[in-house]
């Protein structure tokens, strides 16, 4: 795996690569020797895509990376030791209350920026006319420092705060900064005079915070130099208002989010916020969770085995126990939103379930590297977890973030506008070659066009009939619904009637003083509740799309299969190169890619943005109601006040509801008619895709006469020879974002039984303890002998399970062993299902036996009730019978069946990312992750299998 510094370097030499050849294609084209029947025009064409896809995918000046906790956390000490120096203050007040930017520099040097004067005034003014809006609330954390001083623990005052006279110094016009320059790195004595001066502007004890903007720190640190701009942030439980603002856009657009959470801490409400709005904007797969300070909850845990004379137990063993307390409040954190088993529900789980945990000890690290004895190290070679958390962050910067993906789309959008040039290019050259007689050629095209037509016009008319169904499904999901869309306003209820309980339960003198009516995030906390059953809701409607695409398929495939026969009868390939199924098949390819790409970016935005549903206008009428009940105030009894804030709180509900319905209504109708649009482009692309095919194959048949008549061939074949090595260059630079492994071969290139075989090397052997597994053992001995090797690349799709078992290769077998110890999370079970029906359905064994860890039956022992309910469906099906045997010593991942073929899995089933868009409902669709399937054999197989 490239670092993310080597991996922009790459993408910018990719970059310039493609660049340089786009500029060598339009040489061509402006080249006054290219002659008219050439391939200028094609150059033409692919230099514009080369153009359009450098233009559309901008290389990110660095990798975002926020870090957010509650308070006491341990954000500061946890970023000091992760850039290996003591930047941030570590004091248990709250230090951090500004967000703090890390970038890479030569020095290590601090620029506080300050708030400008036109700001400052813009606040101040809207505090005097609204005291409660969240923006104003800088200025109420400002003047609450007026007539306070700072004091020590026995009372003395240790600063005074004059507000004027900081004001007149850090609020300038225009804004203003301040530099503070670490003058010795490495002296303590310098370090401590840096990190004192730095507090004064972080610190929430200090006035100072609320003045500033921002603040960036410069630092040689390693971790920096790979292009991270670490970003501290407040804490997620912090009182002030504007503060947990400044964290919630700190981690907007980011590349990952470290989200630390202390040891032995159950989480609170602002943690399970947080985690529910990155799952809903989907940026959850950029989440590390770390787990801090370990070795405080590790103390306690001795000591209180002393005092109680009782064994310890070893870290590793308190971690593991912690982990899974962990998950089970990962796991709570959804549930609270509901216990159903909708796909969407299941989406989200799977999706939290794969969230990676570290667990770290800032102290443990810190003296690792002062050279002094650790004991209870959470790892042996990383006492304090710091360089896990490094790796582990490296590794999701270099395969998850912005650079990544795009890394991704310049490799395979230039392979793939360069793949068709190349097609051009050697279509082209075996027309010069092969076509003799130009006037034969151009009456056998026309003949296949004429012929073609009515195949198309059948085709046409099945796929706009699959369109208007799909159209008329969609209107039938719309008045649905409108159904689910009431529904879900219920949901939202329950969010505004928490704040109207705790406003009614005010004192009357309390909301007299105004603290009251203001919902602050409202919007975000009712998107946080709803938005599994709106994902459900888009979800529905893109099933009825994935439906379509099915019947599209078969169409296509009729398609193609009779301009294949209708091309064999006209001997069309004899007489120049001409593939309308390969055309076919590509399209179909691009067509789903992009399909799956748009629909799932579309459910994200819609869901995404439901904190977005009150208007300028409803919120102007919220503020009135308001205003109507704001003089009532001092007057009456509590039970008076008290009707008076349940008819405000029945005001701003009526004025919610119509506003979410109307957002969730225009959203998913919008929604509706963008998938009948998709719907309808799909087949024209096909189409247009074969008259780009024809188009070009009457070209060829012009370029073999006009060649022959000017005697032009062997120069223009020189130029084609020339230009494809450029493009096979650039090819070449695209494959590292595209390939899995280096010197990876495709199946097509691995030998086949019936071609000749290569010996594989010997594979390690799993032995069963079990009685009467004896074959497992002596198959895995035997199969040696590679068949065939799959090999998939980070985010490909076309990998369903029938694919990656050939029906083929299981054919025969009677009974089949599946070893994987990794078989407990709800999308790994999900992958068994869909495994064990796979194989099911093809080979009909009697028996399959799943052979997986001890963590298969750990929690509430739902995996063993959902195995149960498979083994009665299989055996009711195929009359096949399952078990699942635990056995501690499972490592390696094998597929292995009694009729002597064995597959060795790299990642076990464990291959797809989570599904979005068209993906969760057609296995084809899905990405999967980076890994190899080899196929083995025994010799009996092969012996069979060769005659």
């Amino acid at each position: 795996m490239n670092s993310p510094k080597q991996l922009r370097l790459e993408i910018n030499a990719l970059r310039a690569s493609v660049e340089a050849l786009r500029e060598t294609l339009l040489a061509k084209v402006r080249d006054t020797r290219e002659p008219t029947w050439g391939i200028g025009r094609d150059c033409a064409k692919t230099a514009e895509a080369l153009h359009a896809i450098l233009k559309s995918q901008v290389v990110p000046d660095c990798y975002k990376v926020a870090v957010v906790g509650r308070f006491k956390a341990g954000k500061s000490a946890f970023v000091n030791e992760l850039l290996s120096a003591r930047l941030a203050g570590e004091n248990t007040d709250p230090e951090t209350a500004a967000v703090t930017t890390f970038r890479h520099g030569p020095t290590v040097k601090a620029a506080i920026r300050f708030v400008g004067a036109e700001a400052w005034n813009g606040l101040r003014q809207l505090y005097r006319e609204d005291p409660k809006h969240i923006d104003a609330h800088r200025i109420k954390m400002w003047e609450s420092f007026d007539g306070k001083a700072r004091k020590n623990s026995e009372g003395e005052i240790l600063e005074t705060f004059d507000l004027p006279m900081l004001e007149k110094t850090y609020i300038k016009p225009g804004g203003h900064t301040i530099e503070i320059v670490l003058d010795k790195p490495g002296d303590r004595k310098s370090e401590n005079t840096f990190r004192n001066r730095l507090k004064e502007f972080t610190s929430g004890t200090r006035p100072h915070h609320c003045l500033v903007t921002s603040i960036e720190i410069t630092s040689p640190s390693l971790l920096l130099d790979e292009g991270v701009l670490l970003v501290d942030t407040p804490g997620l439980d912090d009182t002030q208002r504007f503060r947990v603002t400044l964290t919630e856009k700190a981690v907007e657009d980011v590349d990952a989010v470290l989200f630390l959470t202390q040891s032995g801490a159950s989480y609170g409400q602002s943690e399970k916020d947080f985690i529910l709005t990155l799952l809903r904007r989907g940026t959850v797969k950029q989440l590390i969770f770390v787990i801090t300070q370990v070795d405080k909850t590790y103390d306690q845990h001795l000591a209180a085995a002393e005092d109680n004379d009782e064994d310890t137990e070893p870290l590793s063993h308190r971690i593991r126990r912690e982990e899974r307390r962990i998950r089970t409040e990962i796991d709570a954190t959804l549930n609270e939103l509901g216990s159903d088993d909708s796909p969407a529900m299941r989406r989200y789980r799977e999706q939290l379930g794969v969230v990676g945990l570290v667990f770290t000890s800032a102290r443990k690290h810190r003296d690792w590297q002062d050279g002094k004895d650790v004991v209870h190290r959470i790892h042996h070679d990383d006492p304090g977890g710091i360089e896990r958390v490094k790796s582990q962050l490296l590794q999701l910067l270099s395969t998850e973030s912005r650079l990544a993906l795009v890394a991704h789309n310049i490799a395979f959008g230039a392979k793939s506008a360069l793949d068709d040039l190349l097609g051009v290019i050697a279509n082209r050259l075996t027309a010069l070659r092969d076509i003799k007689d130009s006037e034969v050629a151009e009456q056998r095209l026309a003949a296949f066009r004429r012929d073609f037509e009515s195949e198309r016009e059948v085709f046409q008319s099945s796929t706009e009939s699959d369109v208007a169904f799909l159209r008329d499904n969609l209107a039938d999901a719309d008045r649905r619904n409108a159904l689910i869309i009431e529904t879900i306003g219920l949901l939202a209820e329950r969010e505004l009637a928490d704040f109207e309980t705790n406003d009614v339960g005010k004192h009357w003198r309390t909301r007299r003083s105004g603290t009251w009516g203001y919902m602050h995030d409202l919007q975000g906390r009712v998107a946080n509740r709803i938005f599994p059953r709106v994902q459900q809701m888009l979800s529905d409607m893109t099933e009825h799309f994935a439906f379509f695409v099915d019947h599209f398929e078969k169409h296509l495939l009729t398609l193609s299969e009779s301009s294949r026969e209708l091309a064999e009868r006209l001997e069309l390939g004899a007489t120049l190169p001409f593939d309308l199924p390969k055309t076919l098949a590509g399209s179909l390819e691009k067509s789903l890619a992009a399909a799956n790409d748009l629909i799932a970016a579309e459910e994200q935005r819609i869901v995404s943005f439901l904190d977005d549903f009150v208007s300028d206008e409803v919120s102007d009428k919220i503020s009135t109601a308001r205003v109507k009940v704001s003089d009532i105030f001092g007057r009456g009894t509590t039970i008076n006040q008290s009707q008076e804030v349940r008819l405000f709180y029945a005001e701003v509900k009526r004025l919610l509801q119509d506003a979410l319905t109307t957002h969730l209504n225009q959203r998913s109708g919008d929604f509706g008619q963008f998938l009948a649009a998709e719907a309808d482009g799909v087949p024209r692309k096909a189409i247009a895709e074969v008259q780009a095919t024809l188009a070009s194959a009457e070209q060829d048949i012009k370029a073999a006469a006009m060649a022959r008549i000017g005697g032009e061939r062997e120069a223009f074949a020189r130029d084609c020879d020339t230009l494809s090595l450029a493009i096979q260059g650039v090819k070449a630079s695209c494959s590292p974002f595209l390939d899995s492994a280096e010197d990876c071969v495709s199946a097509e290139q691995v030998p086949s039984p019936l071609m000749g075989v290569s010996v594989a090397p010997s594979l390690p052997v799993w032995t069963s303890d079990a009685s009467g597994r004896e074959w497992i053992d002596e198959i895995q001995r035997g199969a040696t002998t590679i068949v065939e090797r799959f090999i998939l690349r980070e985010g490909d799709t076309g990998w369903p399970f029938n694919r990656l078992f050939p029906p083929a290769l299981l054919a025969g077998c009677t009974r089949i062993a599946l070893i994987d110890p990794y078989l407990a999370l709800p999308h790994q079970v999900r992958n068994l299902k869909e495994f064990l029906l796979t194989v099911s359905e093809v080979a009909k064994p009697k028996e399959i036996v799943v052979f997986t860890s001890e963590t298969w039956a750990e929690g509430n022992g739902a995996n063993v009730a959902i195995a149960e309910e498979i083994g009665k469906d299989l055996f009711r099906s195929f009359g096949m019978n399952l078990s699942i045997e635990i056995d501690h010593t499972v490592h390696d991942r094998y597929v292995v069946c009694d009729h002597g073929v064995l597959f060795k899995l790299g990642r076990g089933l464990d291959i797809y990312k989570p599904a979005i868009g068209l993906a969760s409902h057609r296995p084809g669709s899905r990405r999967v992750r980076r890994t190899e399937f080899d196929i083995f054999a025994a010799d009996t197989w092969l012996k069979q299998h060769r005659q």
